[in-house]
């Protein structure tokens, strides 16, 4: 029997996205979304959302191509950012980085969508996601250096590989934040160490709901099995990048996040917080993975309409505070697969989302892909202000004793 060496390989099987390989074109990776779903690292959660997939795979494609030369020039001038310090929009949009995207806009390693896992399938638009029978989002292919987990004087520590040759993954997950939102986890690591807003650049404590006049950064790890926060010491280490290469990664990641921030804003979103992947490529730093509601904390006035609001589904049930317990206990015992300990000794797991719940929630991703690519891809979604209006109820319902 005769073995096809063009057929694709799946590569990854996660929680949330497949990526597949096809030997025919080495320096292509296939992004498969899914519409399964995960929150607080847990894994796959017992339900499916509606579209998710498709939405995401929307939702990336039409904000990779908007982060184009247009964007970025006009974006000094951008009424919904005059809201920020005024020295630090002079500063950044003065540098370097603003100068190279308003020439070129950002380099990313999005190609196309398509219908398959095959340098010639054929490619899909945004018009045919919807209704395609299947689809797949085609980017550039990079190294991924995994680092080797340890057990040093009790300590589970990680142990990253030298840097590979461009393309390859920049082991880290940049966090931009633009306030303290309800649930941020800031708040608990301000309330725990206050010094740590001037580490930060913020002037003060922040209280809840507060605005920054500046977006400010954190780094977390991307390949351990749990999102761990660095300081920018360890973060430079890790990420394999010079001290000049790390500056000029975050100023990327700033200029990308007031990009966001501004259309967020024109479609009459609130964009809070996110986060950014990077690759190092041959000619510079790439943007990477994906952008769209995981990735990204968005709010209507005080409703969330991002993963966020499934988190504050379960946010104060007993499964999600046995999670830190089970953690820590995995890492006295040198373990890393705390999900197995929270299910076979503390006999907890995630509960499916209520019925009425799970209808809104089913509706989410299409509202906001129709939402932010400002057309409408998926059919029989209501506009924003009518979703929100409906969410509104149920949510009230949900909380009510």
């Amino acid at each position: 029997m005769k073995t096809n060496l063009h057929q694709p390989t799946l590569l990854y099987n996660g929680s949330v996205k497949r990526v597949w390989s096809n030997p025919s074109s080495p320096d292509t990776l296939w992004f498969e979304f899914t519409d399964d779903y995960s929150v607080f690292d847990w894994g796959k959660m017992p339900d499916r959302i509606a579209n998710k997939g498709r939405a995401l795979m929307a939702f990336g494609a039409f904000c990779f191509e908007y982060l184009s030369a247009d964007t970025f020039a006009r974006l000094p001038g951008s009424e919904h950012l005059s809201g920020f310090d005024s020295r630090f929009r002079a500063e950044l949009f003065g540098g370097d980085v603003q100068k190279r995207l308003a020439r070129g806009g950002v380099e990313h390693h999005f190609r196309r969508l398509s219908v398959s896992c095959a340098p010639d399938a054929r490619a899909l638009t945004l018009a045919d996601l919807a209704s395609a029978e299947s689809a797949y989002m085609e980017v550039t292919a990079a190294s991924v250096g995994r680092p080797q987990a340890h057990v040093l004087n009790g300590e589970t520590v990680f142990e990253y590989p030298p840097p590979s040759s461009p393309p390859r993954l920049i082991p880290l997950e940049v966090v931009f934040r633009f306030g303290m939102p309800a649930g941020s986890s800031l708040t608990a690591r301000l309330a725990a160490d206050p010094s740590y807003a001037a580490r930060l650049g913020l002037p003060s404590v922040p209280s809840e709901g507060e605005r920054f006049a500046r977006p400010v950064l954190e780094f977390y790890t991307k390949l351990e099995p749990g999102d761990r926060l660095l300081s920018t010491q360890e973060a430079l280490l890790i990420s394999g990048l010079s001290a000049q290469s790390f500056a000029a990664m975050s100023d990327l990641a700033r200029l990308l996040a007031l990009a966001l921030y501004e259309l967020s804003s024109r479609r009459g979103l609130t964009l809070w917080d996110g986060k950014f992947e990077f690759v190092q490529g041959e000619s510079g730093i790439m943007l990477a993975d994906s952008i769209g509601p995981d990735e990204l904390r968005l709010c209507r006035a005080d409703q969330s309409l991002s993963k966020e609001m499934i988190r504050l589904f379960y946010r104060g049930s007993r499964w999600q505070k046995s999670l830190k317990d089970a953690q820590a206990e995995a890492g006295r015992r040198g373990q890393l697969d705390w999900r197995r300990l929270c299910e076979d000794e503390f006999g907890l797991a995630p509960e499916p989302l209520s019925p009425a719940f799970k209808k809104v929630v089913d509706q989410l991703y299409g509202v906001l892909a129709n939402t932010i690519c400002g057309r409408e891809l998926f059919a029989g979604h209501p506009p924003l202000d009518e979703y929100i209006e409906g969410l509104a109820r149920v949510v009230d319902r949900e909380r009510s004793p």
